[in-house]
C-alpha cells in the first residue's frame, strides 16, 4: 500500500505558520514543445504538447514547503515575445487549477505559426511564481499545397558512377526594405549539405536522415536572415545518396574501389522507353518491358529537355509490356521517351518499398520583410548543377572526395555559374506520387565530440594506424599538411586490429558482400593545408588507418580527429560507483546507446546501420535511463506505421522488420516477427509510462488495432505465437520461439488493452484484456512443467530446454501464477550458476536481445542483486568481463557492447546493453514509477531503493523525470554506518527504501512509513532528504 505524503491538504491554521517569501518561491523552467527543447522551426503537430519544471528557489525545512505541490498553472501564448511581453495573446489557458506539468496547446495552429509561450505556476502554499522565459516553436509546413511552385530538381542524365551533384540559385534582395525573417525549407534525397553565401546553414550533419521515401521525405526548416545581405545571395546544396540508393555497382577504380561493401542494395525499378507514341489524353503506354514497375506505384514519363515535359502518373494495371494509369497524359510523349518507375507505396510483401532513389532535391526560400511583403525562391530550372568534387559517395563502403574539382566561390556572390560547367537543373519525379514532405520530431544529428588519437603507430611501410582509444561513431576529419596536387590519401575505419597490426574491418561487413570500405580524399595541393571528412555517410571506428601520404612523412597525431556524431538528444542520467569495473562497463554500455542513435535507432553504426524495432524496444529500459525520447519516439512511431503492410494481402497489418523499410520485405524469418512488429504498439505504450503522452497512441490506435488483427489472424494458434528469431542472440540459442512469441503477444496485448482504455475504445479494452487472460493460460498450459517447476520449451512433455530467458520472461511479464513466483525465481538463480561456462564458477547471464532485460529486472525485482553482481565479475562467455579482457584484436578490451557473447559480428551494439538499467534503478536506486492505470490521468512517482551489492562503498546518479532532476547519493564505511542522500523534484513526491532494520536519523520532513523485510521505508515530499545508519548490512534484494 502506498502512502503518499499530500500538501495540498493545508489548513488555515497552517497556513497561518507558513514562512513569508521575500520573492518568487519556485520558479519554471525546462520549456518543451513535444519533447524539443531547441525552439524548432518546423513542427508537424498542429496541437503540440507543452511541458515545463519548477524549482523551488530557497532551502526549506517545513512541515510544508512551496515545491511541494504545484496547485495550479497558467499559460499564454502570442506571435512573438514582444506581443507576449505587451499581452496581445493568441491563446491564454487561465488560471487552471491541476499538478499536471503536461498541457496541449488549446488551439489548432496552420502552417509556419510562430508561437512564444511561458508559464506559471501556484506553489504548495497557493501563491503565483513569476512568469517563465519564454519559449518559442514555429509549425513547418503542415499541408503539401504549402511548398506552391517548388518542384523536384536533379543534374539531368546523371549516372550513378558519375560524381555527384551540386546546385546553386543565385538571386538578388532588396536594399530598399527590411527583412524580418528568411526561412529555407529544403529536403535533399538522399543527404543534404547546404550554404548560404558560403557559409553553412546549420550544425546539423546527416540531414535529412533515413526516411520511406515511397511514403515520406523529411525536410528540414533553417532560419537564414542573418546569412543573407542585401543585393547578390546564392544559396548551394550539395547531395549525396545516403542511404537512398545503395548500390554495389557504385565503383571508382581509380582509388582502387573494385568491390564495395554493402550490407543491402536499393532495389532498382522500372527504367525503360516508350516504343510507340503515346498522345495527349492515354491512359495506357506501351513500354519495352514491364518489369519493376508496380500497381498503386508511379510511372514517369520524360521526353527530354530537362523534364520540361515530365509527367508523373499512378499505375493501376499492368499489362504484357502495356502500363495503364491514372490521370490521362497531359501532352503527348514520342517513343524513345525514357520511362520509369517508383517503388511500391502500399507496402506490400516486396523489397520495393526500398526502392533506389536518385539524387535529387526540392525546397523554397521564403524572405519577409517589415511591410510584409515577401520573396520566394523555389527549385525549378532556374537553379544551376553542375558534377562536384565528391566522385563517389556509398552509404557504406565510403566516399572518394576530389578536391582538385573544387570550383572554389561556387556558392558565394559573384560566381560564374553560366560557365561550361554549370547547366540548368532539370525537373524530376517526386520518389512517389505518393511520398509527402514531412517535419522530423526527432532532434537532429550533430556532432557531439572530437577525439584526437591517444596513439599512432606505423604497423608497415606507410601505413599509419590511429587509435582512439574509444570505439565511437562518426566522421574521420582529415587534418593534412600541405601535400602536392593529386596526392590521394586514403582512410579506413576500423572496430579492431589484425595480427599484424593494421586494421581489421570484418566486423563493420567486408566480407562476401564486398570488401572496399574506406574514404579517400584527392588533395587541390593548397598552401598551408587542408582539412576533410566525408558528410554524407558515417562509421563505427575506434581505430583510423591513413595511407597515401608522401614517403618519409611521420604524422602526429593530430592528422585525424574523430567526430563523435548522435541525435542531439537531451542526457537523462548519470551514474558513478566505487567499482572501477561497473563504471567501465556503463561507459561500454553509454557509448553502444549513442552510437545507435542517429536520425533514427540503428543496430549498429557499422555493417547494417538500419533501424529493427526490437533493438532498441528490447533494451529501452537502459535507454531511457540515459537519454530522453519524448520526441524521438514520435519519430520512430511515424516510420513504423509507414512500415506497416496495407496492401490487400495476408500481410497485411503486419510491420516490417525493419522501419524504415529498405531490403527485406515482409516475409520469411527476417520480415516477419512479431517481437520486432509490436513495436507499432510498444511505442506508443512507452510514450505514455515514460512521459505520459497519449496522443500517439490516439492518432495511430487503428493501425495498432490492424498489427493485432495480423497477429490474431496469421500468427497465433490456440494462443500460442511462434517467433522465427526466438531469443536473438542467446548465447545458448536453446529457448524457443514459441515462448519468446507468445510472451510477446502476451505484452502487446496487456498494452492494447491499456492503449484502448486510455483513447476512449472501451468495448477493445474489455476484448483485449479477455485475451491477455485467455494467453496467459495457454503460455502457462503449453510451458509449464509441473515436476520441474520451471518454463521449459515443451512444457509438461519433457524437461529439456529449461532456459534462464523462459524464466525471466515469465517472472518480469506477470505470467508466472503467484503460487509458482518463488519456484520460477529458485529456477532462474539456478540456471545462472549451472550454466556451462569455460571455468565453471559464478552466476552467468545467457540471455538475448529479448531474455536479457527479463533477467536482470527478474532477478533485481526478486531480491537477488546478488546473482547480478557475481555474473558482473565474471571474465568468461558469456559475460561482460569476456568483452573487456584484451585480445589481439582488441589489445585493451572492448569500449563498447558487442552484438553476440561470443564477441563474434558487431562490436558496437545495444542489444546487450540491458544491465545498464540496473545500475541506475538497482545500484543507485532511483526508479521512477508510471502510475498507469486505466484511468485517463498519468502520474509519476519515485522509489529510492539503493541495493548495496558486494563490495561497493558508493554510489550516486541522478535522473530526469518529467517533473525535474531526481538525485540519490550513498556511501557505507567499514564501520558498518551508511549515508543516503535523495532529492525528489518539485511537485513530485518519493518513497525511500533504507536497505536496513536498524536505527535511523532521518531529515525532519520524512515520514515513517512501514518496516518491510530488510527495508525501513520513509516517506518524503519534494526537496534533499538525508538519512543515516550505523547498523547497516548487505541486503541483495
Amino acid at each position: 500500500m502506498w502512502l503518499w505524503y499530500t500538501p495540498a491538504l493545508l489548513t488555515g491554521t497552517v497556513l497561518m505558520l507558513l514562512p513569508a517569501w521575500s520573492c518568487a518561491a519556485v520558479q519554471v523552467t525546462h520549456l518543451t514543445v513535444d519533447g524539443r527543447t531547441d525552439s524548432p522551426l518546423d513542427l508537424g503537430n498542429p496541437r503540440p504538447t507543452l511541458t515545463w519544471q519548477i524549482n523551488q528557489t530557497h532551502d526549506c525545512d517545513e512541515s510544508v514547503c512551496p515545491g511541494d505541490r504545484q496547485t495550479a498553472y497558467e499559460i499564454q501564448a502570442a506571435k512573438t515575445i514582444a506581443d507576449l511581453s505587451e499581452g496581445q495573446l493568441l491563446w491564454d489557458s487561465g488560471k487552471v487549477n491541476s499538478s499536471t506539468q503536461q498541457v496541449r496547446f488549446g488551439r489548432e495552429l496552420k502552417s509556419r505559426d510562430s508561437i512564444a509561450w511561458h508559464v506559471r505556476v501556484w506553489d504548495a502554499y497557493g501563491d503565483a511564481s513569476d512568469w517563465s522565459s519564454p519559449a518559442t516553436w514555429t509549425t513547418g509546413l503542415l499541408e503539401q499545397t504549402d511548398w506552391g511552385e517548388a518542384r523536384w530538381i536533379d543534374y539531368p542524365g546523371r549516372t550513378e558512377n558519375q560524381p555527384l551533384p551540386l546546385f546553386a540559385r543565385q538571386f538578388d534582395l532588396s536594399h530598399n526594405k527590411t527583412m524580418v525573417s528568411a526561412r529555407l525549407y529544403l529536403a535533399g534525397i538522399g543527404m543534404h549539405h547546404a550554404t548560404v553565401n558560403g557559409e553553412d546553414i546549420t550544425d546539423e550533419v546527416l540531414a535529412p536522415g533515413y526516411s520511406n521515401w515511397q511514403l515520406s521525405t523529411e525536410y528540414r526548416t533553417y532560419d537564414v536572415k542573418n546569412l543573407l545581405q542585401p543585393g547578390p545571395n546564392v544559396i548551394g546544396v550539395s547531395l549525396g545518396n545516403g542511404p537512398a540508393y545503395v548500390r554495389r555497382s557504385v565503383k571508382n577504380p581509380s582509388v582502387g574501389r573494385t568491390s564495395p561493401y554493402s550490407w543491402w542494395e536499393s532495389q532498382l525499378q522500372g527504367n525503360g522507353t516508350l516504343v510507340e507514341d503515346a498522345p495527349t489524353g492515354s491512359i495506357t503506354v506501351q513500354l519495352n518491358a514491364t518489369t519493376g514497375y508496380h500497381v498503386g506505384g508511379s510511372i514517369n514519363i520524360d521526353t527530354g529537355g530537362g523534364g520540361e515535359r515530365l509527367e508523373s502518373r499512378t499505375i493501376t494495371a499492368i499489362g504484357n509490356k502495356t502500363v495503364t494509369f491514372t490521370p490521362p497524359l497531359k501532352v503527348s510523349h514520342n517513343a524513345g521517351a525514357a520511362v520509369t518507375g517508383s517503388g511500391n507505396n502500399i507496402a506490400a510483401s516486396d523489397a520495393s518499398a526500398g526502392a533506389a532513389v536518385t539524387p535529387r532535391l526540392i525546397g523554397r526560400l521564403e524572405v519577409t520583410y517589415s511591410d510584409d511583403s515577401k520573396t520566394n525562391i523555389v527549385t525549378n530550372r532556374s537553379w544551376r548543377t553542375t558534377l562536384g568534387p565528391l566522385v563517389t559517395d556509398a552509404w557504406y563502403s565510403g566516399s572518394d572526395y576530389n578536391a582538385t574539382r573544387e570550383q572554389v566561390g561556387w556558392d558565394r556572390p559573384g560566381a560564374d555559374l553560366r560557365s561550361k560547367h554549370w547547366i540548368a537543373a532539370g525537373f524530376a519525379p517526386p520518389p512517389n506520387l505518393a511520398t509527402r514532405l514531412v517535419a522530423r520530431a526527432a532532434e537532429p544529428v550533430k556532432i557531439q565530440e572530437r577525439l584526437t588519437p591517444v596513439s599512432v603507430v606505423e604497423p608497415a611501410p606507410g601505413t599509419w594506424v590511429f587509435d582512439f582509444g574509444q570505439n565511437i561513431v562518426g566522421f574521420p576529419l582529415l587534418n593534412l599538411p600541405e601535400l602536392p596536387a593529386g596526392t590521394t590519401v586514403k582512410v579506413a575505419p576500423a572496430e579492431s586490429l589484425a595480427a599484424n597490426g593494421t586494421v581489421d574491418q570484418t566486423s563493420l561487413g567486408p566480407g562476401d558482400r564486398g570488401t572496399n570500405l574506406f574514404n579517400t580524399y584527392t588533395t587541390a595541393g593548397r598552401p598551408g593545408g587542408e582539412t576533410w571528412h566525408p558528410k554524407f555517410n558515417y562509421f563505427g571506428m575506434q581505430w583510423v588507418q591513413v595511407t597515401g601520404l608522401p614517403s618519409g612523412y611521420k604524422p602526429s597525431r593530430d592528422l585525424i580527429t574523430g567526430l563523435r556524431v548522435q541525435a542531439d538528444v537531451p542526457a537523462a542520467s548519470s551514474f558513478t560507483s566505487s567499482s572501477a569495473r561497473l563504471n567501465r562497463i556503463h561507459k561500454m554500455a553509454w557509448h553502444s546507446m549513442a552510437s545507435n542513435i542517429m536520425s533514427v535507432f540503428t543496430d549498429c553504426p557499422g555493417r547494417e546501420k538500419l533501424s529493427y524495432p526490437a533493438d532498441y524496444t528490447q533494451p529501452f529500459g537502459a535507454l531511457a535511463r540515459n537519454f530522453q525520447f519524448p520526441a524521438f519516439l514520435r519519430t520512430a512511431a511515424h516510420h513504423l506505421v509507414e512500415g506497416q503492410s496495407i496492401a490487400n494481402t495476408s500481410m497485411a497489418g503486419n510491420v516490417a522488420l525493419k522501419t524504415p523499410v529498405y531490403d527485406w520485405g515482409y516475409s520469411g524469418r527476417f520480415g516477419d516477427e512479431i517481437n520486432w512488429g509490436n513495436a507499432i504498439v510498444l511505442v506508443p505504450s512507452l510514450l505514455y509510462d515514460l512521459y505520459g503522452d497519449t496522443t500517439v497512441m490516439a492518432t495511430y490506435y487503428d493501425r495498432l488495432v490492424n498489427f493485432v488483427d495480423y497477429i490474431q489472424r496469421e500468427k497465433a494458434r490456440g494462443h500460442i505465437v511462434d517467433a522465427a528469431l526466438a531469443d536473438w542472440v542467446e548465447d545458448s540459442s536453446q529457448t524457443s520461439g514459441r515462448i519468446t512469441g507468445t510472451w510477446g503477444y502476451y505484452l502487446t496485448i496487456k498494452a492494447m488493452a491499456r492503449i484502448a482504455n486510455l483513447t476512449g475504445h472501451q468495448a477493445d479494452a474489455h476484448r483485449y484484456a479477455n485475451l491477455s487472460h485467455d494467453i496467459r493460460n495457454a503460455f502457462n498450459s503449453a510451458f509449464w512443467n509441473d515436476s520441474s517447476h520451471r518454463y521449459t520449451n515443451t512444457g509438461n512433455n519433457g524437461t529439456s530446454n529449461a532456459t534462464q530467458t523462459a524464466q525471466a520472461l515469465a517472472l518480469d511479464s506477470g505470467l508466472v501464477p503467484e503460487k509458482h513466483r518463488q519456484q520460477v525465481l529458485n529456477a532462474l538463480v539456478e540456471l545462472t550458476y549451472d550454466y556451462p561456462s569455460s571455468d565453471g564458477a559464478g552466476p552467468h547471464l545467457s540471455g538475448g536481445q529479448i531474455g536479457l532485460g527479463p533477467i536482470v529486472r527478474a532477478l533485481s525485482a526478486g531480491g537477488r542483486d546478488d546473482v547480478l553482481w557475481e555474473a558482473l565479475q565474471q571474465n568468461d562467455r558469456p559475460s561482460y568481463g569476456y568483452f573487456m579482457a584484451p585480445t589481439v584484436a582488441n589489445p585493451h578490451g572492448f569500449t563498447t557492447i558487442g552484438e553476440e557473447w561470443d564477441r563474434s559480428s558487431s562490436k558496437n551494439h545495444m542489444i546487450l546493453a540491458q544491465i545498464d538499467e540496473w545500475f541506475h534503478a538497482g545500484v543507485v536506486g532511483i526508479q521512477p514509477v508510471a502510475l498507469t492505470t486505466l484511468s485517463s490521468t498519468w502520474e509519476s512517482r519515485l522509489i529510492f531503493q539503493p541495493k548495496l551489492v558486494g563490495d561497493l562503498t558508493s554510489a550516486s546518479g541522478t535522473y530526469q523525470m518529467l517533473q525535474g532532476e531526481a538525485r540519490c547519493e550513498w556511501q557505507r564505511t567499514a564501520e558498518g554506518n551508511f549515508h543516503l542522500t535523495v532529492t525528489v523534484p518539485a511537485n513530485a513526491e518519493a518513497e525511500v527504501r533504507l536497505p536496513s532494520v536498524g536505527k535511523v536519523n532521518a531529515s525532519r520532513r520524512a515520514r515513517f512509513v512501514r518496516v518491510d523485510r530488510d527495508y525501513t521505508i520513509y516517506a518524503v515530499p519534494a526537496g534533499t532528504h538525508m538519512f543515516n545508519n550505523e547498523t547497516t548490512h548487505a541486503v541483495d534484494g
